[in-house]
């Protein structure tokens, strides 16, 4: 087991940035509230219902959605987000929704990329934001969809977008030293069970992290792997951290398969959309790796997909059951996956 990272008592609570990345400002808010009647644009209004729901606003979506009821030509996309908002009411754990509280932080931590959420439990989730620092839906909205897992929950925040490449602000400035520290948070939370979520940008950092922390377990929704295995966005990061990115970086399919404790892997994607499905096959001959192909969906998002078709807590919940009870130690032993 790697020594314990104590955990800052300020990370207990989500640094202003992280608080401002999950939540509509008070400028939006006020700019909704100025388009809330039946002479604006209907389309900026629907696009307002789209925001509050990435935001799990379930009252907010529905007093806006009111003001569309009558125009006729968006009753497709007014059904689709009522569909939307049954589904999240459904999936939501009210026991866990976050309610923000003032002074989250104190100056000097203002720009912490990662915030703790213990809870007393042995398996320890390892969630890793995108590229607009969000699950596909707000991080405080998707914390009342992960607490069915009751698990202890560290969210991870790429200030840079440099797909956690520059590492987490608060935890170290690369990746060995961001996964050295969550090692030791892991630790400290007594975790023996040690997974990893991400989808998007936040899907290639929950493979990568995951390979080197010797997780229990990964599961990706439509990971973007093959753009930083190669090209200019492989050649942009590396200017951004300040070195070239190798092929021994960035290749994870040979990251993973040469682990000493490899995870469990779960990628989730969509049929129809052709990046999504090539980052897919890029990993899909690994024995590890379990396939979710979503028929005839293009979404990027498919956390958002499968919150709204009421799949999403079955596909967590399956996999959770799939890494088995877990026997993590660091990372330096074989997985209790290895033989399922």
């Amino acid at each position: 087991m790697p020594p314990r990272t104590p955990i800052d008592p300020e990370a207990l609570r989500p640094s202003p940035r992280i608080h401002a990345a999950s939540r509509l400002d008070a400028s939006y808010l006020a700019y909704a509230k100025s388009i809330a009647h039946g002479n604006s644009d209907p389309a900026l209004r629907l696009e307002v219902c789209r925001q509050f729901v990435r935001c799990g606003m379930i009252g907010e979506t529905v007093a806006m959605l009111a003001t569309l009821m009558d125009v006729r030509d968006l009753r497709g996309s007014v059904t689709e987000i009522m569909g939307e908002l049954r589904a999240l009411r459904r999936a939501r754990s009210e026991e866990h929704v976050f309610a923000p509280v003032g002074g989250n932080a104190d100056a000097g931590s203002k720009d912490r990329g990662y915030w703790v959420v213990p809870a007393d439990s042995d398996m320890t989730l390892i969630a890793f934001a995108g590229k607009a620092q969000l699950l596909g839906l707000s991080i405080y909205f998707m914390h009342s969809l992960l607490g069915r897992l009751n698990a202890n929950l560290i969210y991870l925040f790429d200030w840079s977008n440099n797909f956690y490449f520059g590492g987490v602000s608060g935890l170290g400035g690369s990746v060995d030293a961001t996964v050295e520290r969550l090692r030791g948070l892991c630790a400290e939370l007594k975790s023996r069970r040690v997974l990893c979520l991400g989808q998007s940008a936040g899907g290639f950092g929950a493979l990568h992290y995951g390979a080197k922390l010797g997780a229990d377990g990964v599961m990706t929704f439509s990971p973007i792997l093959l753009p930083v295995t190669r090209g200019k966005v492989r050649e942009r990061i590396g200017n951004r951290i300040g070195r070239p990115l190798t092929d021994a970086d960035t290749q994870l399919r040979e990251q993973i398969a040469a682990a000493p404790r490899a995870p469990h892997i779960e990628i989730v994607y969509g049929t129809e959309n052709k990046a999504d499905v090539a980052s897919a096959r890029y990993l899909a001959e690994l024995p590890m790796v379990v396939e979710h192909p979503l028929p005839g969906v293009s979404d990027h998002g498919t956390i958002q997909v499968t919150v709204a078709n009421n799949t999403f807590g079955p596909l967590l919940d399956n996999f959770v059951r799939a890494c088995g009870p877990g026997g993590w130690r660091g990372g330096d032993q074989p997985s209790s996956c290895d033989s399922q």
